[in-house]
C-alpha cells in the first residue's frame, strides 16, 4: 500500500516536469487500462506523442524520460528498502544472508551502464549522430520504462 501512496503522489504532479504541455496523465491512463493480455510497452511515450502535437517533440520526450526517471528512482528504493529489511530479517533470525541490497545495486548499477551504452550504440546508427535524436531518445525511453516495469515488479513480491 505505501508502494502505491509514493507513486501517486510523484505521478500525479507534473511540476516535476520541465515542459509546460507535457503531462504523464496519457501514459498513466493507458497503463491503468491495459488488461493483463496487453504489455505495458504499448503505453510508453503516448504522454510525449500527445504533448508534442502541441509542443516541441524533442522537449516532451525529455520529459516524458524524466517521467520514467522519477518512477525508477521511486521503484528501486522501493525494492532496496525491501532487500534491505529482508537482508535484516536473515541476521535477526540467524539465516544464512543473501545480501539481496548488495545484489540489487549491483544488478542496478550494471543495467545503467548497459542503458548508457546500447543508448550511445543507437547513437551511432543515425545520420544526425546527436544524443537528441528522436532515435536515441526513444532507446532511453523505452528501456527505462522496461526497467521500471521489472522493478515495480519485484516491490510486489514479498
Amino acid at each position: 500500500m505505501r508502494y502505491l501512496s509514493i507513486l501517486s503522489a510523484l505521478f500525479l504532479s507534473s511540476a516535476a516536469f520541465a515542459q509546460d504541455t507535457f503531462s504523464p496523465s496519457e501514459t498513466e491512463a493507458c497503463l491503468a487500462g491495459l488488461d493483463r493480455k496487453v504489455g505495458k510497452r504499448f503505453c510508453v511515450g503516448e504522454s510525449a506523442r500527445t504533448c508534442a502535437r502541441d509542443g516541441d517533440e524533442a522537449g516532451c520526450m525529455a520529459s516524458e524520460i524524466a517521467y520514467w526517471d522519477v518512477r525508477l528512482s521511486a521503484a528501486f528504493g522501493l525494492v532496496l528498502d525491501r532487500a534491505k529489511g529482508k537482508d535484516d530479517d536473515a541476521v535477526h533470525l540467524n539465516l544464512q544472508p543473501r545480501d539481496q541490497a548488495g545484489a540489487l545495486t549491483r544488478a542496478q548499477d550494471s543495467w545503467l551502464q548497459y542503458r548508457t551504452d546500447a543508448c550511445a550504440f543507437e547513437q551511432t546508427l543515425w545520420g544526425s549522430g546527436h544524443v537528441d535524436a528522436p532515435e536515441v531518445q526513444a532507446c532511453h525511453l523505452y528501456l527505462t520504462a522496461e526497467q521500471v516495469f521489472y522493478l515495480e515488479a519485484a516491490a510486489l513480491i514479498e
